[in-house]
């Protein structure tokens, strides 16, 4: 039994993960400045940074919006992280993780929900939509690049649902567009597809915070890295 945990282990340890360019869905503009690793480990370092943590060793991760590339940082720079979970509305994405990631730290979940640009077939969006998650007890809630394609009801379900799947002292990390000239929201994508979705900070506070949350901190954008950066809390 000892040597079998020991192989096992050993595998886990030595995994690389290697994603064909397809699932890579990342801008060209930050693929040409670094690989898919670096990018990952440097968007988890500012989150870390903006979260207070010392690291995630022994954090719950809920990744909304996952892609590839976290998974490729953690596991290919052996990065300590405590659990991760990614969700994405890519199926075919979604299985192949789930194929290649032999990690049990690592689950993937796909979402039939409906967004106009990446998953046009998917089930509307609600406040009471369920992900097929048991766990409420995250300690990080993480969305990056995803608010920036979305319209306000569907963000709104969107910060709803992930408040039910985080711990009473954990918290919300997003990105997304900002810009004070709008009144609240805009998309300005010229197919009005949420290709790229602008919202006013007050509006977007006042929002994030009518679904439970409580406003921490906020952070500039670090073009073109990340954009615009919270973090919220959960009310009381």
């Amino acid at each position: 039994m000892r040597s079998f945990q020991a192989r096992n282990l050993f595998r886990r340890n030595h995994q690389t993960l290697g994603v064909p360019d397809k699932f890579n869905r990342n801008s060209i503009t930050v693929t040409s400045l670094m690989t898919a690793e670096q990018s990952g480990c440097w968007l988890l370092e500012r989150m870390r940074q903006q979260l207070g943590y010392a690291n995630f060793a022994d954090k719950k991760v809920l990744d909304f919006g996952c892609g590839v590339r976290f998974s490729q940082a953690i596991i290919n720079t052996k990065l300590p992280f405590g659990r991760y979970v990614g969700v994405d509305v890519y199926e075919e994405m979604i299985q192949f993780l789930r194929r290649r990631v032999r990690d049990p730290r690592f689950e993937f979940v796909f979402l039939n929900i409906y967004h106009p640009l990446y998953h046009p077939k998917g089930a509307l969006l609600s406040p009471d939509t369920a992900l097929p998650i048991e766990a409420t007890d995250f300690d990080v809630a993480c969305m990056f690049s995803v608010i920036t394609h979305q319209q306000p009801q569907d963000s709104k379900s969107i910060f709803s649902i992930l408040r039910r799947h985080v711990a009473p002292a954990g918290h919300l990390f997003f990105t997304c567009f900002l810009d004070d000239s709008i009144p609240d929201f805009a998309d300005c994508s010229p197919e009005q597809n949420g290709g790229r979705c602008f919202y006013n900070p007050e509006y977007l506070t006042e929002l994030v915070e009518s679904c439970g949350w409580q406003f921490v901190v906020q952070a500039p954008s670090e073009g073109p890295i990340i954009g615009d950066s919270f973090v919220f809390r959960p009310g009381s």
